[in-house]
């Protein structure tokens, strides 16, 4: 589905230079955001963080939310390409340990990227579906069928797959975002064991 003209940008960057605007762009909003938040993010801050005229940038963007989907969409494609990169370094070790490596691994770059994290909870249901995240959230709900699939016989013989899958997708990722946004007052190793604690006994047998 396209998403509407103001959330998307002025025009596809084809030449190099162009490219190298956007990316530079979406580099300096970034940081803007992790630096100041959503509400300090100004397009105007954006712009002199980048380097450029406030006008430069409205060429490619046409407001701030427009550039604050471009981040979220780098955002939910790096963190892809990491938790891929973590599930392959896992894969052969027990479901508990590969579990709780994936679940230390989304917390720890949910941390690393606690602002993006923010704006994802708090302002996209406002601006809509973004894309990517939808993605993002599809390949996770992927990866955590797999591993209910791989390990079957391990599980309970009542287990609903798919109903596993979303309440388990759900759970442990929203958990692990009110935990890096809220900062209660629990260890991080300790939020780790107890979110597999939590897996392991809804669906071990």
């Amino acid at each position: 589905m396209p998403r509407p003209p103001d959330l998307s940008p002025r025009k596809t960057p084809r030449q190099r230079r162009s490219r190298q605007m956007v990316e530079r762009i979406v580099e300096a909003t970034t940081r803007v955001l992790t630096e100041h938040g959503y509400d300090g993010a100004s397009t105007n801050r954006i712009a002199a963080e980048a380097g450029i005229s406030s006008g430069s940038l409205y060429q490619y963007f046409p407001n701030k939310d427009a550039i604050v989907v471009a981040v979220l969409d780098r955002f939910a494609d790096d963190l892809a390409d990491h938790v891929g990169a973590r599930l392959e370094a896992v894969m052969a070790e027990p479901w508990q340990a590969a579990g709780r490596a994936l679940l230390d691994t989304q917390i720890e770059l949910f941390e690393e990227n606690a602002e993006l994290l923010r704006i994802i909870v708090e302002r996209v249901p406002r601006l809509g579906s973004v894309d990517k995240l939808d993605a993002l959230r599809r390949r996770m709900s992927d990866l955590v069928r797999m591993y209910v699939i791989l390990n079957r016989e391990r599980f309970r013989a009542d287990l609903d797959v798919e109903t596993a899958v979303w309440i388990l997708a759900e759970t442990t990722g929203l958990l692990s975002a009110r935990y890096v946004l809220d900062r209660p007052r629990i260890p991080r190793e300790r939020m780790v064991d107890e979110l597999t604690a939590l897996v392991t006994r809804y669906i071990e047998r």
